[in-house]
């Protein structure tokens, strides 16, 4: 789970070619006509193209739309990765899709249960496989993808951004810059509204280990490599283009934590690592090629919690581990962002240290 702040370059330089066509017009998509909340101007994907019939679909930041997507053509179908943040997120990636394929889609694939990967499914097409694991399909068809505290926090950083956008637009000395701040809160705005109409769908196909797809030459591969990110993680492999998608298991920047298992999300990376993909299409971020961004959120567990392990053994509170724990190998690797007060960076750190501290309490 990753917030993007609207307003900010998103992309960057990107290695693979751009799809910069139009969106089509028309107000449906998917079956779908436009739900609350959907109101947009210009593109709300950039669609990268990583190999023949494989795109990588990311936020343009015209809508909340906070996970990326892989989009992969089977036969005569598509294979989406990801449901997207919510319903009408959901709804503008498949109004944009045709810009790359007018196949339809016929597969879904939701990588874990945190909102903002899993709450687009219900604007899918009905009758398409919905992909996940049990602990996927359980967490969200209890309605705790809903309650999860990554979903709750989110909406609450929502109506700040609207109260800060509103206070400095109420402040702003020009015209241009109040047309500005009240686009940017108009963009919250439409994804609150949006919520108000989510009905939360589980998967309808579950995957233990392995399940695999075969169309039109390719081979697509979903795979549960064992415990990381969540209970449940899924990441989907094309073995014969070596394209790895990941969603949250692997980014560039950290990933969230407070519900992954370390010591084991570490191995689940050396097992990936294992099958040197020529490209990583992660669930934030960047796409990526350089292996060494895998290296170095594995080793970041490791030494991590190996520290965790060594100061709950000595006795020491988690608040007392935070403060003892050194992760100062790793500043360059991930600098701490700018906006980030100490508050907010121990918050950070003690979700963590927290995690690990229940994990070692529940194996006694």
């Amino acid at each position: 789970m990753r917030r993007a702040i609207w307003g900010l370059a998103l992309l960057g330089a990107s290695p693979f070619a751009s799809v910069a066509a139009q969106a089509p017009a028309g107000s449906r998509a998917g079956g779908h006509s436009a739900p609350p909340g959907a109101e947009y101007t210009g593109q709300a994907f950039r669609f990268d193209s990583i190999a023949r019939g494989v795109w990588f679909a990311t936020g343009t930041g015209a809508v909340s739309a906070e996970s990326n997507h892989a989009i992969i053509e089977v036969g005569d179908g598509l294979l989406v990765v990801d449901a997207g943040t919510s319903p009408a997120a959901a709804w503008a990636l498949l109004r944009e899709l045709p810009r790359v394929s007018r196949k339809p889609v016929r597969h879904l694939v939701i990588t874990h249960m945190h909102y903002d990967h899993a709450h687009g499914t219900q604007s899918f097409p009905a009758g398409i496989q919905v992909i996940g694991t049990e602990y996927t399909r359980t967490m969200i068809a209890e309605g705790k993808s809903v309650s999860h505290p990554t979903a709750e926090g989110n909406r609450t950083f929502t109506a700040a951004q609207i109260r800060s956008l509103s206070a400095a637009r109420d402040t702003a000395s020009t015209r241009d810059g109040r047309m500005a701040l009240t686009a940017q809160r108009r963009i919250w705005e439409q994804y609150l509204l949006s919520l108000q109409t989510l009905t939360p769908i589980p998967p309808n196909v579950t995957v233990t280990e392995r399940m695999s797809l075969f169309g039109g030459g390719r081979e697509v591969q979903i795979l549960f490599p064992g415990k990381a990110h969540t209970d449940g993680d899924l990441v989907v492999w094309l073995p014969k283009e070596r394209v790895l998608v990941t969603g949250d298991l692997l980014q560039p920047n950290l990933p969230y934590m407070g519900d992954g298992y370390l010591d084991q999300w570490a191995d689940v990376l050396d097992s990936l690592e294992a099958k040197q993909p020529a490209v990583i299409l992660p669930g934030h971020g960047s796409a990526f090629r350089d292996l060494t961004v895998l290296r170095n959120q594995r080793d970041y567990f490791r030494h991590a919690w190996r520290q965790l392990v060594a100061s709950k053994a000595n006795g020491l509170t988690a608040e007392q581990a935070a403060a003892a724990l050194d992760l100062s190998a790793y500043d360059a690797v991930y600098p701490r962002p700018a906006s980030w007060t100490d508050a907010i960076a121990l918050r950070q750190r003690m979700r963590m240290v927290n995690r690990v501290y229940v994990l070692l309490e529940t194996a006694r």
